[in-house]
């Protein structure tokens, strides 16, 4: 290993083992009688979940890039520790595992309180599991967890030769939308090797908002090139994606399984059935999903109509979520929108399924079959 990469590796260890000292006192203030260092380990994992699951992503992260340095004809580099056996390696867990502190604990136990306080500690996790859970959860909102038809085209386009800084931030700007192993890979990628300060400080925070272990990396060596320190504010309107779609770009490159057609006023809904698509490895276009960074509410107009009609050029089926909301009431008739999007879908025989949350009450998917008889 480099000897500026085994200072910054060996660096970042030290700082991880220097984070765990703090909860392995509090487990060593609950372990039994006569513990083992498998009770270090359940223990752990018990009262510290998340940390554990940091432990485990930390192994994963560096043996994937000691796998691609074998992969190239190179060394490893890393060597990490399967998380079990880098636990018990620490030196907190050495010196708790040591005769002398065994003999200690055993002099000064007390079972009642022991327990009493493992009870205090599991409604703390429990409370702050739940508060982790809910921060990651509103990040990952808008996005959807499943692999996009078209990410490898996406990722090939981001490294090809002369591309901008602003084409950079569309493509990450796109995959930030999308959690699955390729996009997290992508993002890891960044993080690690891409120059640009601005792009590369967005991939680590975008890891760090789902809950991803990673450590930013700091700037570059050598001689200081304009790109490093562009920026690009990507201020985009619904004619900026119309354009891109209608050129050669990566905007017409995309395909979805489905196009929702639907009213914003069911999004809880919405939102509920991508998520049971995606867990089924269905890819959804949804306007304030997918392009929230050109279809601005501010600016909609003919040109995010047009939009709108290539995104259902570009996806296999339309669903049609039917609510209250999505009728006018006074002629029983489609709203503006939902009426031309299933309009234009008919127009261009594309198949309609329909959730009818007014007739049926359920989620249930069936054909739609004429949108003036319903």
């Amino acid at each position: 290993m480099p000897g500026m990469t085994k200072r910054k590796y060996v660096g970042e260890i030290m700082s991880f083992n220097e984070s765990l000292k703090s909860p392995l006192n509090i487990i060593k203030s609950v372990l039994p009688y006569n513990y083992s260092k498998e009770d270090v380990l359940t223990l752990f994992k018990e009262l510290y979940p998340y940390e554990w699951g940091i432990i485990e992503q930390r192994y994963k992260l560096y043996k994937e890039k000691d796998d691609f340095l074998v992969k190239v004809g190179k060394k490893k580099r890393y060597k990490p520790i399967q998380p079990q056996f880098y636990l018990y390696g620490l030196p907190k867990v050495k010196h708790m595992l040591s005769e002398g502190q065994r003999k200690l604990h055993r002099d000064n136990f007390n079972e009642e309180q022991r327990i009493k306080k493992i009870k205090m500690l599991q409604e703390k996790t429990k409370s702050r599991i739940s508060k982790l859970s809910k921060k990651f959860d509103d990040a990952k909102e808008l996005i959807q967890e499943v692999e996009p038809l078209y990410i490898d085209i996406f990722i090939n386009a981001y490294h090809r030769k002369g591309i901008t800084t602003e084409e950079k931030m569309e493509i990450a700007k796109e995959l930030q939308k999308y959690e699955c192993e390729k996009s997290l890979e992508f993002f890891y990628k960044l993080n690690d090797s891409e120059r640009n300060s601005q792009i590369r400080i967005m991939a680590f925070k975008h890891l760090q908002s789902l809950g991803r272990y990673v450590k930013l990396r700091k700037g570059f060596k050598g001689k200081k090139k304009s790109y490093m320190s562009e920026k690009t504010s990507f201020d985009m309107k619904p004619l900026d994606l119309l354009q891109r779609i209608e050129n050669d770009s990566i905007q017409n490159k995309k395909t979805f399984d489905y196009f929702i057609s639907h009213s914003f006023l069911d999004n809880g809904l919405v939102k509920e059935i991508i998520k049971s698509l995606n867990q089924s490895h269905l890819h959804v276009y949804c306007d304030w999903f997918n392009d929230t960074d050109f279809l601005k509410r501010q600016y909609a107009g003919e040109y995010t109509k047009i939009v709108l009609q290539k995104r259902i050029q570009q996806s296999k089926k339309v669903l049609f979520i039917r609510t209250k909301n999505t009728n006018d009431p006074q002629n029983n008739f489609f709203s503006e929108w939902v009426e031309m999007e299933i309009l234009y879908a008919k127009e261009l025989n594309k198949e309609i399924e329909c959730v009818d949350m007014i007739n049926d009450g359920n989620c249930a998917f069936k054909i739609f079959e004429d949108y003036k008889n319903q």
